[in-house]
């Protein structure tokens, strides 16, 4: 790999992934303190009246009548999913594209380097800042439940009654809140598969944008089309979702495989399985395991840099404008 080809890639990304990392490390700490802010039975109570809506979720309601299962969805908020996807789109299109329209790929062949060193270095380049953005988000994550308090109700008093030794509430007295770090709640390490799901995604999603990227000449064009995929991709997983007729169009979305909440959920309750390819659910019934959904993400977006590689190595490069 050629180290100069690198040092570019990273001179002329590390704006983008300076902010992309402030701005997720920044929400993902927010969003663990406004968890803090709402009162369990409170938010029980808000939530249970949207129980129909329950078939968009991965997990039961039950799961976010926990502090766990409510920091999990800090990854399905849009604005984690489009600062992966704004990184990972911004750099794959710009791989080819961006240097074709900007007139510079010629000057950069022109060099004593291959087109697979070029490519290569910047999906070098890339791929490592995914990794970047994920620990991010963790690291977020992280230091809000290292930071924030919560305040739960206290225990019931209980009265003593005398000779029987038997405890009762006692329905008296006063309801008092006592104030509870949130890491005596939730192990950070729960969220460690989440973050994992999100850098696996945003390895898809490089290595698509790369791939078309290969086939264009115009970088604006390849970011549109990549992020009309996005959105029809995203329609496809709702429709899905919405009607059981439908359910099998969640088969023909990549957005089925990026389900955080539901690998929180198994670190959870099933900690054996966290890491694995798949398993036998309480049914018997074998289901994709963590592992599995995050090796079809990473099996694709490799897929397409072997594609883009192929594509650009035997394509013509059109004169510069």
């Amino acid at each position: 790999m050629n180290r100069s080809l690198i040092n570019k890639s990273i001179v002329e990304s590390r704006l983008l992934l300076a902010s992309c990392m402030a701005a997720l490390f920044g929400f993902c700490w927010t969003r663990v303190w406004l968890v803090s802010q709402f009162e369990m039975g409170r938010f029980q109570t808000i939530v249970e009246q949207f129980q129909q809506f329950e078939r968009f979720f991965p997990v039961p309601f039950e799961q976010l009548f926990t502090y766990a299962g409510r920091i999990a969805l800090t990854y399905d908020e849009p604005i984690v999913v489009v600062c992966m996807s704004l990184w990972a789109i911004a750099r794959g299109s710009d791989c080819i594209s961006g240097e074709i329209g900007r007139g510079t790929m010629e000057m950069l062949l022109a060099q004593p380097i291959s087109r697979l060193q070029v490519l290569w270095s910047h999906a070098l380049v890339t791929v490592a800042g995914t990794g970047l953005l994920a620990v991010a988000s963790w690291l977020g994550v992280y230091v809000g439940i290292q930071t924030t308090i919560v305040e739960e109700p206290s225990p019931a008093a209980r009265v003593t009654i005398p000779w029987f030794g038997i405890e009762l509430p006692n329905p008296l007295a006063k309801a008092e809140m006592q104030r509870v770090p949130m890491r005596e709640r939730v192990e950070a390490a729960w969220f460690v598969p989440a973050a994992f799901n999100l850098f696996s995604l945003g390895v898809f999603g490089a290595g698509l944008s790369t791939l078309l990227s290969a086939f264009d000449r115009y970088r604006w064009r390849t970011i549109g089309i990549v992020v009309g995929f996005y959105l029809v991709q995203m329609t496809v997983k709702i429709v899905g979702l919405a009607a059981d007729r439908l359910s099998w169009l969640s088969r023909l979305t990549f957005f089925t495989a990026y389900e955080p909440e539901r690998f929180v959920s198994v670190a959870i309750h099933n900690a054996e399985f966290t890491w694995s390819l798949g398993f036998r659910d309480a049914q018997g019934s074998w289901v994709l395991g963590p592992l599995g959904y995050n090796g079809i993400l990473l099996g694709l977006g490799v897929a397409c840099f072997v594609g883009a590689t192929v594509a650009f190595r035997n394509r013509d490069l059109p004169a510069p404008l």
